[in-house]
């Protein structure tokens, strides 16, 4: 058989029994050539298109950017995303559609949005110029680091370790450890002393640490979810002991949150991304003199992931930028425009099988004007799902005009964020990455690397134990005072994607729930 009958016959049982696994790969070579260019991330030749390329531009790039055929193999478009799509067209119905809540009825239309015969266009355009697997990246050799940081284990007692939040404390030199399976904060000295427990509704996933409390986003529970049963908890130290107030309720999974005077009262206001599932949203809360809190609201779409504060255009007033993971992926800026009001922009969008997983800024060109860091790496849409050669860490230069171009692109499967610090005391950065969703068949360096005085990049270290945890969250700071750059990595031992039962169990019962990275180059 041919592929593109191969295809249709695949696709005719998809429609007729709603059939979700196609384990039989066509036998035809790939149609792709794979290239990695100066400017990173992989680029493949296309094939034809005509109709069901026309057809995708109206309907897939309606709720995300238009993906590319060869960002996916053509048995996960098979048996993955086209099952999926059917049920989101309002081909397919839910088996169970009335048990759910009303609002999300919607997301499932009872009518077709698509015609059947529109729909086989569409999926064999993406299959047939699919390739039959993704291209491997190969990366430069990694050795084992033993010079620039010291490795200390963490261990709290909690089996399995689900570390959703690690933040160093500058103030009072001690770390802060939250964990979604016990739904607590631990206040830690670097040794891992606990030193307070803290007990929250749900697991903590973000911290505003001010100088009058420390505020606290609570998810209300771990797994992905739409219920209005997140948080903002208020935390506040008298005589060393600490209080839990709830300050704002009916939050729908909210993941990150950042303190700020966004409208020039003197008065701080909160920046909250309530990542949800189906339905989520990103606004802030204006804090009123009566201590009275009120929403706006910037973005009606699930999937705000993280936020940072940045004077991107220099006027001298913060503007927010937005990390989307869900729908419309990439970053998004919300100019201020003085008064409390702000205007929207898109700075970077990615296609939906990137994975958007974390950003940050830097002066990447010493041109004064913010570049940006962005690492791709989320993996955990199906079971099973391909390695990803486009994963890794991406550098975008800007301009004053607030355009972003990519320059640089580091690669690592399931990268879920990076650091660009001078960490070796050299006299370039160093770019140090981590993956929670790593390829375990690369000796499980995958885990931990730091690309050695860049922009040479052409040495690549690793580290003993960062294999013993699968690693979610981080954070950098000089934990020691001593005047060099330590990183913090907490642990989520448990997570979709095809995990080794072996390394599973070792991640789970070895009870590692955050790892330090002590820089050692000024002891």
């Amino acid at each position: 058989m041919t592929t593109n009958v191969l295809s249709v016959v695949a696709l005719s049982l998809l429609s007729m029994f709603g059939i979700w696994q196609y384990a039989e790969r066509p036998t035809q070579p790939p149609f792709h050539q794979k290239q990695l260019n100066s400017g990173g991330g992989v680029q493949l030749n296309n094939v034809g298109g005509g109709e069901g390329e026309r057809l995708a531009g109206v309907y897939c790039a309606t709720c995300h950017v238009l993906p590319k055929p060869e960002h996916l193999d053509q048995a996960t478009w098979l048996s993955k995303v086209f099952p999926t799509m059917r049920r989101y067209m309002g081909l397919d119905q839910l088996p169970h559609r009335e048990k759910l809540p009303h609002d999300l009825e919607s997301f499932f239309p009872i009518h077709p949005l698509i015609t059947e015969d529109e729909w086989f266009k569409i999926a064999l355009y993406f299959v047939d110029n699919a390739p039959l697997e993704l291209p491997t990246v190969v990366i430069p050799n990694a050795s084992v680091d033993t010079t620039v940081f010291d490795v200390q284990e963490i261990r709290l007692g909690i089996v399995p370790p689900m570390t959703t939040l690690v933040k160093f404390d500058s103030a009072t030199k001690q770390l802060i450890i939250g964990d979604g399976f016990t739904n607590e904060l631990r206040v830690c000295t670097l040794n891992g002393d606990v030193k307070h427990t803290i007990k929250l509704d749900g697991p903590p996933s973000g911290i505003a640490i001010e100088p009058d409390a420390w505020y606290v986003t609570d998810m209300g529970k771990l797994l992905p979810h739409d219920s209005a049963i997140g948080s903002i908890k208020k935390i506040v130290w008298k005589n060393g002991s600490p209080t839990v107030t709830t300050i704002v309720k009916n939050l729908r999974r909210p993941t990150h949150i950042i303190a700020a005077d966004l409208n020039n009262d003197g008065i701080r206001d909160f920046v909250v991304c309530e990542y949800g599932n189906l339905l989520g949203q990103l606004g802030w809360f204006e804090v009123k003199r009566n201590r009275r809190f009120v929403y706006h609201e910037l973005l009606a779409q699930p999937g705000a992931i993280r936020t940072q504060i940045a004077d991107l255009n220099s006027d001298g007033k913060p503007d927010i930028i937005a990390q989307m993971a869900q729908a419309r992926e990439g970053l998004f800026a919300y100019i201020n425009k003085g008064k409390g009001l702000f205007e929207s922009q898109e700075l970077i969008t990615l296609p939906p099988s990137f994975g958007s997983s974390w950003f940050g800024f830097t002066d990447w060109n010493h041109d004064s004007y913010p570049d940006i860091i962005l690492t791709t790496g989320d993996n955990g849409d199906y079971d099973n799902p391909p390695n990803k050669p486009y994963h890794g860490v991406y550098v975008y230069v800007g301009s004053k005009e607030m355009k972003y171009s990519q320059v640089e692109f580091y690669p690592m499967y399931g990268a879920y964020g990076a650091a660009f610090e001078n960490f070796s005391l050299a006299s370039s950065k160093d770019m140090f990455v981590f993956s929670y969703f790593p390829n375990l068949s690369d000796s499980l360096v995958g885990l931990v690397r730091l690309y050695n005085e860049l922009p040479d990049a052409s040495r690549v270290l690793t580290y003993s134990k960062s294999t013993s945890g699968r690693w979610l969250v981080f954070d950098v700071a000089d934990v020691d005072g001593d005047g060099d750059t330590d990183i913090v990595l907490g642990n989520v031992s448990y997570g979709p994607a095809n995990i080794p039962d072996e390394i599973q169990k070792g991640w789970v019962e070895g009870g590692v729930s955050a790892l330090v990275l002590k820089n050692n180059l000024r002891k």
